[in-house]
């Protein structure tokens, strides 16, 4: 009886290592993704930069709206250490291609077609941003899309600090 308690009691706390919910103020994690155009990104090279990590999927109405807009901001702040990252997490990736020929974006994109990610940072919905600071700390998490003016002054503030 000791033992199988015992082995419940592991199995319980490795279910819950695997499930994370990143927040306000937690390490944004490394990790392995493959590009939408068959390469890797390990974003551990993305460290000492203020990121902008959107997660998205093809059939979100809000997200079609914002990628323009994120696609200005990375133009307008090229040269201040901001980069940006979505995350698509459609299944099928034929979906996050064809999303992207009618919203069309220069920043990259990669996909989490097995859940993986998704299922470690919990997004409360779709767009989610993870906003991270140069010191790898996620300073902000959003839900849905804040505006150009609100976003480009946060990661401006970001960038200087």
């Amino acid at each position: 009886m000791h033992k199988q308690l015992t082995v419940w009691l592991f199995s319980v706390i490795l279910a819950g290592l695997s499930f994370a919910d990143v927040q306000e103020g937690d390490a944004f994690p490394a990790f392995k993704i493959p590009t939408l155009d068959g390469k890797v990104l390990d974003t551990a090279q993305l460290t000492g930069r203020v990121l902008y990590v959107d997660f998205w999927a093809s059939w979100c109405t809000t997200c079609k709206e914002s990628f323009p807009i994120l696609s200005e901001l990375n133009t307008e702040l090229q040269g201040t250490n901001v980069f940006f990252l979505g995350i698509n997490t459609d299944e099928d990736v034929a979906l996050a291609n064809k999303f992207l020929l009618k919203t069309p974006v220069n920043f990259l994109n990669v996909s989490d077609r097995t859940q993986k990610i998704v299922e470690f940072f919990q997004p409360k919905g779709f767009p989610t941003a993870y906003i991270v600071g140069k010191d790898g700390i996620v300073h902000t998490v959003k839900a849905g899309f804040a505006g150009k003016a609100k976003t480009k002054a946060l990661l401006l503030e970001l960038a200087a600090q």
